[in-house]
Parts: C-alpha cells; structure tokens; sequence
C-alpha cells in the first residue's frame, strides 16, 4: 500500500512539473519574441538615421505606406507605466540596448528553469515505471 502512496506521489509530481515546463515553454516563447520586436526597433531606428526623407512605415499585416520623418534627431521612448518620454536617438537606443539586455536575462532564466524542470521529470520517469512494474509484481 505504501508504494501505491508512493506511485500516486510521484505521478503529481509528474504532472506539476509536466503543466509548469509547459508554462516555461510559453513564457519562453513570449519574451523571445520580446528580443526580435527590440532587435527590430533598434534596426529600424539605425535605418531611419541612414534614411533620405522618404521612409517605408509598417501599419500591420506586412503592409507598409511611404512617410516622412520629421525629426530624425528624437524618439518618443515609453518608459513604464504608460509614460513616454523625449529622448534624443542615443538616449533612445541606450534605454532598448538596457531594454534588449534585461529581456535576454529574463529568457537565460526561463531557459535555465526549463532545464531544471525537464531534468526533474526525467528523474521522475523511471522512478515512475519501476514503482508500477513492482505493483504489477505484486499484483500479478
């Protein structure tokens, strides 16, 4: 009886850290993409700088129109808490550098958890099949 405890144990267990990697995984995703719109951002900010006056303008969909840039020397950088400031280009590729990097942190640690967690379930697995095949045994 104590190793049919045991098995019932160790299957939540199973399943807690099957439905947290599956968390892991989504988070991973969510802030990956997270690091690509930055890395966009500062791309776009650089091709801006080179830019002549007319520059291609995404409005969704992969549909772009054609504008002008008024001012090539200042960005309009939200902050937090829904608060956007003027900063010059520097500044404001600074603030997505510091941005970019702490999101990369973010993800080294989701990666380092998911990485836990999948060590976890691996150790689980066997321990999992050896405790039914010895109630199977005994069953049998």
């Amino acid at each position: 009886m104590v190793e049919n405890k045991e098995l019932q144990e160790k299957m939540i267990a199973y399943r807690l850290l099957e439905a947290k990697l599956d968390s892991l995984l989504k988070q991973r995703e969510i802030i990956a993409s997270k690091v690509v719109e930055i890395q966009a951002t500062l791309e776009s900010i650089e091709e801006i700088e080179k830019s002549g006056e007319n520059v291609l303008f995404p409005i969704g969909a992969e549909v772009y129109t054609l504008g002008k840039v008024v001012d090539k020397k200042r960005l309009i950088v939200e902050v937090g808490s829904g608060v956007a400031l003027e900063k010059n280009i520097e500044e404001g590729k600074e603030i997505l550098n510091k941005r970019r990097e702490d999101v990369e942190n973010v993800l080294n640690s989701i990666q380092k958890d998911i990485m836990d967690v999948s060590s976890g379930l691996e150790q689980l697995g066997p321990e999992i099949r050896k405790l039914g095949e010895e109630l199977e045994g005994k069953a049998g």
